[in-house]
């Protein structure tokens, strides 16, 4: 071979291996770079590699690298506590003396409201000649010694008033009837403050008052109240009472014989005092309704005997 043809030959060889060479250092130099861009995006490394990656490709990883990291989750317990339900504790009985007190503290309001609800009448001025004549002699009997007993101070002035005939005096009898007109009059004032009915509720107030003791608390005395009606025994009662069958026994005796003569009766004679009892059923019915304003309530229903 000659000389020329080695030569052309070598020249060939150098360039492709060169550009063979160059090639490959290019691509391992771009996978390089491809590598260290993956390891300064993969999160588990803190720092990227150092290599020829520019610097504005590094801090640009690093951005990326921390944007597309996953937050971490909050590893610390909340301090707030939830408010744990109460737990109610079982009510205790009252003791035998906490149950006397309740009951006396009951009663006590119960009796305070029934006062309210029986209103109070005004006071009355004496009446009797007497009464006035002792109450003059102990007033003068008390401004002549007044540290005497009050037990004395009345005794005495009861003594002047019998030994001196008080009573009977011109002046004490005058007295006595001037008060009573006085009375009615103050009393006849005092009743027209009130309606009917709270002239009603006023004496079932009272009315409950007197069975707790209080037995001051007398009935209200009203013309416009509405008197109840009578069954038909009381009619029966009433008109035998009244006439003169009876008259010689006494009350308690006469009541027990009207009694026997009513449960002889046949149903044909009981008749009219039946018919009697509904005519002032009906007329309670309608005076009620003047009177107080409501329907009359419904009698009660009578216990069935068994």
């Amino acid at each position: 071979m000659s000389l020329q043809r080695v030569a052309r030959a070598n020249v060939l060889r150098h360039l492709r291996l060169g550009d063979v060479l160059s090639h490959q250092t290019r691509v391992i130099g771009v996978q390089n770079q491809l590598r260290r861009l993956s390891l300064a995006t993969n999160s588990r490394f803190s720092t990227p590699l150092a290599g020829s990656i520019s610097a504005v490709t590094s801090q640009q990883s690093r951005s990326f690298a921390t944007e597309t990291a996953s937050p971490k989750k909050s590893t610390k317990k909340s301090t707030t506590k939830k408010p744990k339900a109460e737990k109610k504790k079982p009510k205790r009985g009252l003791t035998e003396k906490q149950k006397e007190a309740k009951e006396k503290k009951e009663s006590r309001e119960l009796v305070k409201q029934l006062k309210e609800t029986a209103l109070q009448p005004p006071k009355k001025l004496a009446q009797t000649a007497r009464t006035i004549a002792t109450q003059a002699k102990l007033k003068e009997v008390r401004e002549q010694n007044p540290s005497r007993p009050q037990a004395e101070i009345f005794k005495e002035a009861v003594e002047l008033v019998n030994s001196q005939r008080l009573a009977e005096a011109d002046r004490y009898v005058n007295q006595a009837e001037e008060n009573r007109a006085a009375n009615e009059a103050s009393y006849a004032a005092w009743l027209k403050e009130y309606t009917p009915l709270q002239i009603k509720q006023a004496n079932s107030a009272r009315k409950h008052l007197r069975r707790l003791g209080h037995s001051k608390f007398y009935g209200i005395q009203d013309e416009r109240l509405v008197k109840a009606p009578l069954n038909t025994y009381m009619f029966f009662l009433k008109e035998r009472h009244d006439s003169s069958d009876f008259k010689h026994l006494p009350v308690k005796d006469a009541a027990l014989r009207i009694a026997e003569e009513w449960k002889g009766l046949t149903d044909l004679e009981k008749q009219p005092y039946i018919e009697k009892a509904e005519r002032d059923q009906e007329r309670y019915r309608e005076e009620y309704r003047e009177a107080y304003g409501e329907d009359a309530p419904l009698p009660k229903p009578k216990a069935s005997s068994t």
